[in-house]
């Protein structure tokens, strides 16, 4: 009998709850509204999402192991600060990461890929002004340049950063919003990767994650001064609601490290 089937009803409904609350957490934390530095109790999340105790405690978990969520040394947990130096880190290491994923991908990518990857540049230019859209069809491009590459140790690194790279990703999104910046940096990811020129796919991929990374810097700043009171904000600061201030308190000593990467599974493996 496989421990699938050992499992109890309870069992499945707890790990499915654990999951659904990681998922919402998760996405309020790389939206902003759970800002950085903001303390999370399990009590008042249960209460707030209407679930035990349990699941919250495993969603936390879960975040911490993604660094997005950081121990206190009096025990409990805060959302991770966002701040220029870590997002320079951050967007170094996926850089690297995105680039060696664009040269596979570019070693072996077929016609009707190309167009595939076309077609995503161009649902991009079409919702150039909505926020969420370039989020959700930017990382539809990423994933298929991903699923090209059939890098798995790569992939797996990569999922190991995502959850800070979607949070810093968020921000770059806010600063291009109707502008074609990212569109062209995408064509000409695609166009790079579409040539199969491994060197200039690479570059290419490099170049956009850099541009984002810029951008992100940017974010912060502007939101470090325009929480710092109205007399100091340039104009327009305003206009980013959902981008918080980076947080100060929490040391990097106050931060616990990822669970270990596990070796991804086969291609038999994977779902």
């Amino acid at each position: 009998m496989t421990s699938a089937a050992i499992l109890s009803s309870g069992d499945l409904r707890r790990q499915s709850g654990a999951r659904a609350t990681y998922e919402l957490l998760r996405a309020q934390i790389i939206d902003g509204t759970l800002a950085p530095g903001e303390r999370l109790t399990e009590p008042v999340l249960s209460t707030q999402l209407g679930v035990s105790r349990t699941p919250v405690r495993e969603a936390l978990r879960l975040l911490q192991a993604e660094s997005l969520v950081v121990e206190l040394p009096t025990g409990g947990v805060r959302v991770a600060p966002l701040d220029v130096d870590d997002a320079r880190r951050v967007y170094d290491v996926r850089a690297r990461l995105e680039g060696l994923l664009a040269r596979d991908a570019a070693e072996r990518i077929r016609a009707e890929e190309v167009v595939a990857l076309n077609r995503l540049v161009d649902l991009m230019a079409a919702v150039r002004d909505h926020d969420d859209e370039v989020l959700r069809v930017g990382a539809d491009f990423h994933a298929l340049v991903e699923t090209l590459a059939d890098n798995r140790w790569c992939a797996a690194l990569m999922h190991q950063l995502r959850g800070q790279v979607d949070r810093y990703r968020a921000l770059a999104a806010h600063e291009r919003i109707g502008t074609n910046e990212h569109v062209d940096e995408h064509r000409l990811v695609a166009q790079a990767i579409a040539s199969g020129d491994p060197d200039a796919a690479e570059v290419a991929m490099r170049d956009h994650i850099h541009s984002s990374a810029a951008l992100a810097e940017q974010a912060l700043r502007l939101a470090s001064v325009a929480a710092s009171g109205p007399s100091t904000a340039p104009a327009g600061s305003a206009a980013m609601p959902r981008v918080p201030a980076p947080a100060t308190t929490v040391t990097a000593e106050s931060t616990t490290p990822a669970e270990p990467i596990a070796a991804p599974a086969s291609s038999d493996e994977q779902e």
